[in-house]
C-alpha cells in the first residue's frame, strides 16, 4: 500500500516518459453487440448491457474492491456505476474490450449463486497511457481467493490474441519495447522498428493478489516507480506502482 516517504530505487519517482514510434499489430475490436461470450469451467464472460448497472454497483460499492482503483472511493450511488457501464456501451464500446463476469457454479457445490455477476474485466483503454491497450478487472470480495481472477485472465487473453489484426504504426512508451530496440531481436521496417504487439496492466505494488494473477498469465514487469497517491484518504502519501506487459504469443517463439 501507500508508503509515507519516497523509497530508494527501484521505486524512485519515474522520469519523464520517452516515446518511440513502432510498427506492430492491433486487434480489430468488434462492437459490443457482436462480441461472442467466452465460456470457462466456472465462468461466463459476456458483453455489457445497460441493465448490468445494478450488478456493477454491487461490486463498486465495496471498499475492499475500490481500494485498488485510482480514486480509492466507492461509488456513492447507482448513477456513478451507470457512468462506468456506459464506457463499455455504444458509442464508446470500440475504445474498450470489456466483459461482465458471471459465475456459473462449481460441480458438486450449491447452485444458489449460479448466474450471479461477480466481476468485470478486460481492456478498458484502447490505447492506454503507454500507447498499448490496458487491461484491468475487479471482482466482488466474496469471490476473492477462489481462482476466479486467474480463470478470467487466461480466458480473456486467449480471446484477445484470437481477434483478427491490422498492421499499425503507433507511438508507445520506449521502455515497453526496449529489448526489441537494441541488439538481438531488432527488426526494422524502413526507418521504423517493428515490435511484437503488447497488452499491459498497472497495479499497486502492494496488491499481491493481482500480481499473482498477472504472473500466472505470463505477464512480466517492465517498469516500476513511486508517485503521489491520488486515492482519497492517502493525501501526502506515495504509492509504488508496477507496470506489467504481455507480448503476443508469437513473440515467445521468436516469430515476430
Amino acid at each position: 500500500m501507500a508508503s509515507p516517504s519516497l523509497p530508494a530505487p527501484p521505486y524512485a519517482p519515474r522520469p519523464a516518459a520517452s516515446k518511440i514510434t513502432v510498427k506492430t499489430t492491433s486487434p480489430i475490436v468488434p462492437p459490443n453487440i457482436d462480441r461472442v461470450p467466452i465460456r470457462t469451467e466456472r465462468l461466463l464472460l459476456r458483453p455489457f448491457v445497460a441493465s448490468d448497472t445494478e450488478a456493477v454497483y454491487e461490486i463498486r460499492k465495496q471498499p475492499e474492491v475500490m481500494l485498488w482503483t485510482l480514486t480509492g472511493e466507492i461509488d456513492k450511488d447507482i448513477d456513478q456505476s451507470r457512468v462506468c457501464v456506459e464506457r463499455f456501451l455504444p458509442p464508446k464500446d470500440l475504445a474498450t474490450y470489456h466483459f461482465v463476469v458471471v459465475y456459473l457454479g462449481d460441480t458438486g457445490k450449491s447452485e444458489d449463486t449460479n448466474g450471479v455477476v461477480i466481476g468485470i474485466g478486460g481492456c478498458h483503454k484502447i490505447p492506454g497511457d503507454f500507447g498499448w491497450p490496458e487491461l484491468g478487472y475487479m471482482f466482488r470480495k466474496e469471490y476473492w481467493g477462489k481462482g476466479f481472477a486467474t480463470e478470467f485472465m487466461r480466458a480473456f487473453t486467449k480471446a484477445w490474441w484470437a481477434l483478427p489484426r491490422n498492421e499499425i504504426q503507433i507511438e508507445v512508451d520506449a521502455v515497453s519495447v526496449e529489448k526489441w530496440c537494441q541488439g538481438k531481436g531488432e527488426k526494422n521496417d524502413g526507418d521504423v522498428i517493428r515490435v511484437p504487439e503488447v497488452i499491459m496492466a498497472m497495479i499497486d505494488a502492494g496488491n499481491g493478489g493481482s500480481r499473482k494473477v498477472l504472473e500466472k498469465a505470463g505477464f512480466r514487469v517492465f517498469d516500476k516507480w513511486t508517485e503521489a497517491d491520488s486515492r482519497t484518504g492517502f493525501k501526502g502519501s506515495t504509492v509504488k506502482l508496477d507496470v506489467f506487459l504481455l507480448e503476443e504469443p508469437a513473440a515467445k517463439d521468436g516469430n515476430s
